[in-house]
């Protein structure tokens, strides 16, 4: 936990863009909730992208298991969450045995999966060349490809912080396949503020973000998706599609700005796609 100097309207601001940001298309992760929204009992392909927290890994394991979808997926090679993965593996109670050094994200969180949630991995496809939330769409495409499948829906699952981003880039790099994708952040990482302490609003997942970071994370997505010539949509440097943003969360973005404003300057030296 954190001394940030933030009031309790700052931090219904952040939770709004944090609550956009984290898409679910589905209440709950369950084949009665994709039967009832998309009328389908089992998605063909999950796709798990590469991400810094263990706990999104152990959610799809979870999943897969429970018969949701057909087919797993891990994608992601080594890019600018990689570091803070190995970091969080190393801390973790359960998995500091695996070994880290030079391996990408999907192969260290291969070993989650195998080693630790019972999945074979003959059973997991896995991509581990693409460096960034545009190459991981591309990539995977070329993978799926490659062994001739043709998945029509597919489930993502992503660090809450990138979920859109990572939706309307599998659109635009998949827009000529026949699939529906279906988003589910894993979990939403709502705050709050009590005496000065800025924290989470749950504290029962292992390896979340220094609130610093995550803070800098949230204001520099909002810019990313906004479709100008600043941002990443077709008006910008077309890495994605173009992303409708709700009024109340440009309008909380705005309000943050006011507060915030070093955070942009942060997001603009470590830029990423």
């Amino acid at each position: 936990m954190d001394k940030i100097d933030i009031t309790n309207e700052q931090v219904k601001h952040f939770n709004t863009i944090i609550s956009f940001l984290s898409a679910r298309d589905l209440i709950e992760l369950s084949q009665r909730e994709l039967k009832a929204k998309f009328k389908i009992n089992q998605v063909d392909l999950l796709i798990l992208l590469g991400n810094s927290i263990p706990f999104i890994a152990e959610q799809a394991a979870k999943a897969y298991k429970s018969g949701i979808a057909k087919e797993i997926m891990i994608v992601g090679g080594i890019g600018h969450s990689t570091k803070y993965l190995r970091d969080n593996i190393k801390k973790h109670y359960l998995y500091k045995c695996i070994e880290t050094a030079d391996r990408s994200e999907a192969d260290i969180l291969k070993d989650i999966l195998v080693s630790y949630q019972g999945i074979s991995e003959k059973d997991i496809i896995i991509e581990n060349q693409s460096t960034n939330c545009g190459s991981n769409a591309k990539e995977a495409l070329k993978v799926i490809k490659d062994k001739h499948k043709k998945p029509k829906s597919v489930i993502l699952m992503q660090d809450p912080t990138m979920q859109i981003r990572t939706y309307y880039s599998f659109l635009k790099e998949w827009s000529q396949e026949d699939v529906i994708f279906i988003n589910y952040s894993a979990f939403i990482p709502f705050i709050k503020e009590s005496a000065g302490v800025l924290s989470f609003t749950s504290d029962e997942i292992d390896g979340l973000w220094d609130i610093d970071r995550f803070l800098s994370l949230v204001m520099g997505e909002v810019p990313r998706l906004r479709d100008d010539k600043d941002g990443y949509g077709p008006k910008g440097k077309g890495y994605i599609l173009h992303v409708d943003i709700p009024k109340e969360v440009l309008s909380a973005y705005d309000y943050l700005l006011k507060f915030y404003s070093e955070y942009i300057i942060k997001r603009n030296k470590n830029v990423n796609i």
